[in-house]
C-alpha cells in the first residue's frame, strides 16, 4: 500500500511524530512546504499532520486540497499541541471546529499531545500563548484543568511519547 504523510511542523513537535509514524509504517515523508502535485498523487493513504494553533489544525485546507489531488483513497488526519491528552472534552471540541460532521464519521482522526517549544515561536504566537495562560487563569473556578494549563503554558515544555502513535499506527493496519 502507498502511503505519503505530508505535515506541517513549526517547532518540531509535528515532524518527531510524522518521522516516528514514518519509520512504523514506512510510508513517504513529505514535508508540507516541499509537497508539489506530483509529490502527493498516486497514493493509496493520505496522512496529515500538523500542530493546532489557535484551536485549529495549522494547514488543513491545503491538506483537503493535496487529498483530493493525490488520489487517494483515504485521508487520515493528525495533530500535535501543549494540549495533554486527557483533555478529552476540549479535543473533541477542536475536532469538531476543525472537521464537518460527515469528516468526523469518515476521516480517522488523532491527537498527539507534544508541548509547547516558546524558542522556535515567532513573537505574535508568543504573545497569543501568554494571553490563553492569563485566559485560562482567569476561568480556574469554573474550569478544574484551566489553572494547570495556566501554569503549564508558563515556559517551554515537551510531553511527547511515541505510544501515541499507536492508534493511528492501528487504523493503517484496518485498511
Amino acid at each position: 500500500m502507498n502511503i505519503k504523510l505530508v505535515y506541517k511542523s513549526k517547532s518540531g513537535f509535528t515532524k518527531r511524530y510524522a518521522e516516528w509514524i514514518a519509520r512504523e509504517t514506512d510510508c513517504e515523508l513529505i514535508p508540507l512546504k516541499r509537497r508539489n502535485a506530483a509529490s502527493v498523487s498516486g497514493c493509496d493513504i493520505f496522512i496529515y499532520g500538523s500542530r493546532v494553533h489557535a484551536g485549529r489544525v495549522d494547514g488543513l485546507s491545503k491538506a483537503r486540497e493535496l487529498f483530493v489531488r493525490s488520489g487517494a483513497k483515504h485521508m487520515i488526519v493528525f495533530a500535535t499541541g501543549g494540549m495533554p491528552n486527557s483533555a478529552v472534552d476540549t479535543l473533541e471540541e477542536m475536532w469538531r471546529n476543525n472537521l464537518t460532521a460527515d469528516e468526523m464519521k469518515e476521516i480517522p482522526h488523532f491527537y498527539m499531545q507534544a508541548g509547547i517549544c516558546y524558542e522556535k515561536l515567532g513573537p505574535i504566537d508568543k504573545a497569543m500563548m501568554k494571553m490563553a495562560a492569563s485566559m485560562m487563569a482567569k476561568q480556574a473556578d469554573t474550569n478544574p484543568t484551566g489553572q494547570p494549563m495556566a501554569s503549564a503554558l508558563q515556559g517551554s515544555y515537551d510531553i511527547s511519547d511515541r505510544q501515541f502513535i499507536a492508534p493511528l499506527v492501528a487504523a493503517l493496519k484496518e485498511f
